[in-house]
């Protein structure tokens, strides 16, 4: 796992983790991957996740997180993986770059 920072705004990571608080099911781990987890991401960038619940995430779940992203004030797209249902290869390719997001309400950082 990236021990770097997030390259997502203050604001707009307190969207993400109470778009997060309210969809996805408490002690699921959460991670960001791509451009903005590698340091290349450019203003517009999409932020990709990838959200291991211990189970597979239901339709209704998945469905509930991208209405709630797409209907948020975001400038930028959000993308979810469900981890558990992701081919290996993916989990394989993301797990080197990945950063954890801390979205929970007893953990969430918002970086300075």
């Amino acid at each position: 796992m990236n021990a770097g920072r997030l390259d997502v705004p203050a604001g707009a990571l307190a969207i993400v983790c109470a778009i997060l608080q309210a969809h996805v099911p408490a002690g699921a781990q959460v991670w960001a991957f791509g451009s903005r987890a590698c340091g290349r991401a450019k203003p517009y960038s999409d932020l990709d996740l990838a959200i291991d619940a211990g189970r597979p995430l239901t339709l209704d779940e998945l469905a509930a997180l991208g209405e709630a992203f797409s209907d948020s004030d975001l400038a930028w797209k959000v993308d979810v993986v469900d981890w558990r249902t992701a081919e290996a290869g993916f989990r394989d390719r993301v797990a080197g770059d990945r950063v954890a997001v801390r979205w929970r309400a007893d953990e969430a950082v918002v970086p300075p």
